[in-house]
């Protein structure tokens, strides 16, 4: 049992409050639509890298990705990579909705999937692709 006494200036003590510590039940609860958005994001990631390797790799491709003129692909591989985000997003969440997912897993997964969209946006990786 612990006491907290509140003082005034002067030294008077104004009131004494006595507790004592009680029993906490902690309710985990399932992470996996978090685990799903993290997964998703890095998805998208990748589906970028894709596209700007994809763009550089086949005239098709870079033809079908010019959505808007003044900006060229880049509208393309940003729009489509968007999309498959939302996708792969809206797919994850229902499946893992009301698990628990182990978070070091996800993380890896999802790392893995960064640096594959990371390493596809690089101008050095995606020009060996060039036509």
């Amino acid at each position: 049992m612990a006491s907290i006494t509140v003082k005034r200036e002067g030294g008077q003590a104004v009131e004494d409050i006595k507790w004592a510590a009680q029993e906490l039940e902690i309710v985990e609860k399932p992470n996996g639509a978090a685990g799903a958005a993290i997964i998703a994001s890095g998805i998208g990631v990748a589906a970028l890298g894709f596209f700007t390797t994809m763009n550089e790799a086949s005239a098709r491709m870079h033809d079908f990705l010019n959505f808007q003129n003044r900006v060229g692909p880049l509208s393309g591989k940003t729009t489509m990579a968007g999309i498959i985000w939302l996708v792969a997003w809206a797919l994850l969440a229902p499946a893992l909705w009301k698990r628990n997912v182990p978070m070091n897993t996800v993380l890896i997964v999802t790392a893995i999937l960064l640096v594959i969209g990371a390493v596809g946006t690089y101008p050095k990786f995606f020009t060996l692709f060039a036509e």
